[in-house]
């Protein structure tokens, strides 16, 4: 390890742990490299070695292999810094806390916990042991959301009023894995809507209020031989079950208020059948943004109302707008407005993003843009629209994030022993 660059571990060797080893060695091959990838770990050994081949062939060098987070620490002593986490959801608060209490910083895929009270647990423990930790929300370092976000902060379509986030889709398939059905686990809703609860926040600010309710519509999942985003789930698809019965919510639907006055419109329904829809709209008292989601590189059309359409000049309305040095070598310049890339390249270089900050926070002593704090926020977000149909009345979003309101999650942490066994409702 070069002493300007951060020693760091991959724990969680499967499907999002090899789309990270992608995202290693992109930021590896750009001007900008700081992070060294020394070990990887997994309690499954064999998914570690295999990881471990991936590697050396991605990075030119072969990773020491661990079971075991606190054997990998004690060997490796000041030869590691900090440890990446791509384990399933429901691991992350146990993982998280082992690796913050044995002096490591922290990169955790997004949910940052799967409860409320996990998520605070790592904030304690970050606060206590003074270690960086990094939510890696990696739709909103996509160029064409940082590009949505100059334009609304440039005024482009005025003040914002509505914001509309629709996800439909997925009929009655099995959704990457398993245990994205399960409640205890980390439903879909939860895995997979927390970006959207983060692109929302991005995009307007804070959430005030949140109504909303949630659905679990398709009871019995079906192993459709998917194989996940980017086909990196592959490997193991063949041996899920042939179906399953699911025990966690599909489908969350949504009012917000925002802090600023605006009202947010959202849906994300994993069970939807026939014609799937996305949509991302922002309107605003002079015009509105049609955006074309994540990971895709389309252009932002701007509306205006005397019926101009605006994509290929939309620069002019975001004057603000400029990519990091990094993202700019990656995308193609500091004033992207469209990229043509494959999903699984557009992925590593997003990876990339998240890891080059880790790296030059921990060097400086910053914190990063998602830090702990607003991976809480964003999972509270996530959570109230479960919590309110619970409570059969609108939330605010300060009361799910200091856990006053969590009748639904309880069970979950009940289960994790995160809490004690009350479950009455409050």
């Amino acid at each position: 390890m070069l002493p300007d660059r951060l020693a760091l571990a991959l724990i969680g060797c499967g499907g999002m742990g090899r789309r990270h080893l992608r995202g290693l060695a992109c930021l590896a091959a750009s001007s900008f490299s700081n992070v060294d990838l020394v070990t990887v770990c997994d309690v499954n050994r064999d998914n570690a070695s295999l990881a471990a081949i991936e590697a050396a062939d991605l990075l030119g060098r072969r990773p020491r292999i661990y079971a075991d987070v606190e054997a990998m620490v004690r060997e490796l002593g000041a030869d590691l810094q900090a440890a990446s986490v791509t384990t399933d959801a429901a691991s992350h608060h146990t993982v998280a806390l082992a690796c913050l209490d044995l002096g490591l910083h922290l990169l955790c895929e997004k949910p940052l916990a799967l409860t409320v009270r996990g998520c605070r647990l790592i904030m304690d423990a970050a606060k206590r042991t003074g270690k960086i930790v990094s939510v890696a929300e990696n739709y909103r370092h996509d160029p064409i959301n940082r590009l949505a976000r100059a334009l609304i902060d440039d005024g482009a379509i005025g003040t914002p009023r509505l914001m509309i986030e629709t996800n439909i889709g997925g009929k009655n398939a099995i959704a990457i894995t398993p245990w994205r059905h399960m409640k205890h686990a980390g439903t879909i809703v939860v895995d997979a809507g927390i970006h959207y609860a983060d692109i929302l926040r991005y995009y307007l600010g804070e959430v005030r209020a949140i109504y909303g309710e949630v659905r679990l519509h398709e009871k019995i999942r079906y192993n459709t031989g998917s194989a996940g985003p980017g086909g990196f789930y592959a490997r193991w698809s063949a041996d899920f079950p042939a179906q399953i019965e699911a025990t966690g919510e599909d489908a969350l639907y949504a009012l917000l208020s925002f802090g600023n006055g605006a009202v947010g419109h959202w849906i994300d329904d994993h069970a939807g059948h026939g014609q799937p829809a996305r949509a991302r709209q922002v309107f605003g008292s002079e015009g509105s943004l049609d955006c074309p989601g994540d990971r895709n590189g389309r252009p932002i059309a701007l509306h205006l109302d005397d019926g101009l359409v605006i994509s290929q000049g939309i620069l002019d309305h975001a004057p603000h707008y400029r990519l990091d040095p990094l993202a700019a070598e990656l995308f193609g310049g500091e004033r992207v407005w469209s990229y043509q890339l494959e999903f699984n390249d557009i992925d590593a270089r997003l990876l990339a993003l998240e890891y080059h900050e880790l790296g030059a926070c921990v060097a400086a002593g910053a914190q990063p843009e998602v830090t702990a704090e607003e991976g809480l926020a964003d999972l509270a977000l996530t959570y109230a629209p479960f919590e309110s149909h619970r409570l059969g009345r609108a939330v605010s979003l300060a009361e799910v994030a200091n856990g006053d309101v969590d009748a639904y999650q309880r069970e979950i942490d009940v289960q994790l022993g995160l809490a004690a066994g009350d479950m009455t409702t409050r």
